[in-house]
């Protein structure tokens, strides 16, 4: 039986995504076979599809980390991996021998390779329950985007009632997320972000809002326990005035942060924490979010949401780096 999915054989911008039919994958013996209804677009999303490093890298390394990042997913030359996608949400159709905890029927989401497709194989460990009150779509967007902050603010530092924290980068896929999240710890929370987004951050929870526009935050009076930088691109040496003499800088960025890991051994800056992790999509992470989404916690914040067939045009928008929340693929 064939399905639709998007391929990339080269790698380069988002042009080389094409829209292909190809035959249905056939899960192995602990795998489920997904309907697949979602996905949504993560900055992972556009480094395996052009083989390069991120731009808030640091640019000594970038010449050396692109390749390794080739490497890391799949080929140096050409990409082994050719579906895109990792975030997704969908229907269980068919289930491997050894499967047990999982049903043809079940509703479930999760983050897996080949999302950018009908039908994908996704080993029965790496899944979780679908929020009920979410729409397919809207659970893909949860994926990639709240797992950061996630790790942020409940294993690198959880925000004690009332402590001060930052969010740079809040009106963003991540940055939503974290500034609901750190809501939730009962934090005092202020996000960073442009003018046309001061509205949304301030609804999903923010306490304060600073338009980057017209404010440099880093030259703010008003000090923070925590900052957590969602998009990655500060660091602590640019946020160290605004950050109190024991509170902690968290980035998302574990490849730019190595380059600042000196300044938190020197005496300057020994009682300032740098923080730094690699989120992880597993299920029982995805399973803590789906409770606090299902008790009206926590949401996904979507941009736009774009037909299979427009996987290229949301990579575009993704890569502008001004979408407010998620940007999603809707497979019908």
């Amino acid at each position: 039986m064939k399905m639709k999915a998007i391929e990339y054989e080269k790698y380069g911008p988002p042009d080389v995504l094409e829209l292909i039919e190809i035959e249905k994958p056939q899960p192995e013996d602990d795998e489920v076979l997904i309907r697949n209804y979602g996905s949504s677009i993560n900055t992972v999303d556009v480094i395996a599809r052009s083989g390069k490093a991120p731009k808030v890298i640091f640019w000594g390394a970038r010449k050396l980390i692109g390749p390794l990042l080739r490497l890391s997913f799949g080929g140096l030359r050409k990409p082994k991996q050719k579906i895109p996608g990792f975030g997704f949400a969908g229907e269980i159709d068919f289930i491997g021998k050894e499967v047990t905890d999982w049903k043809v029927g079940d509703h479930v989401y999760g983050y897996s390779t080949g999302a950018c497709s009908e039908y994908m194989t996704v080993p029965a460990s790496r899944l979780a329950k679908k929020p009920a009150n979410l729409s397919f779509q809207e659970a893909a967007a949860v994926p990639g985007g709240a797992s950061p902050a996630l790790l942020a603010f409940r294993d690198l530092v959880q925000p004690e009632k009332g402590q001060k924290v930052l969010v740079i980068g809040a009106s963003g896929g991540v940055g939503t997320f974290g500034v609901q999240i750190a809501k939730l710890y009962g934090a005092e929370v202020t996000g960073v972000c442009g003018p046309t987004n001061v509205d949304m951050v301030k609804e999903i929870g923010a306490d304060f809002v600073i338009d980057y526009t017209k404010e440099d935050y880093t030259k703010k009076d008003q000090t923070y326990d925590i900052i957590f930088d969602s998009i990655g691109a500060n660091s602590l040496s640019k946020c160290k005035k605004i950050l109190t003499d024991e509170g902690s800088y968290v980035s998302n960025n574990f490849l730019n942060s190595r380059r600042h890991i000196f300044q938190a051994m020197t005496n300057r800056f020994r009682r300032k924490k740098l923080k730094f992790g690699v989120a992880d999509e597993s299920a029982d992470n995805l399973d803590s979010l789906r409770e606090w989404i299902e008790n009206g916690k926590i949401k996904p914040v979507i941009d736009t949401v774009y037909p299979l067939s427009k996987t290229a045009d949301a990579h575009r928008h993704y890569e502008t780096g001004h979408s407010k929340g998620r940007v999603v693929i809707s497979i019908d």
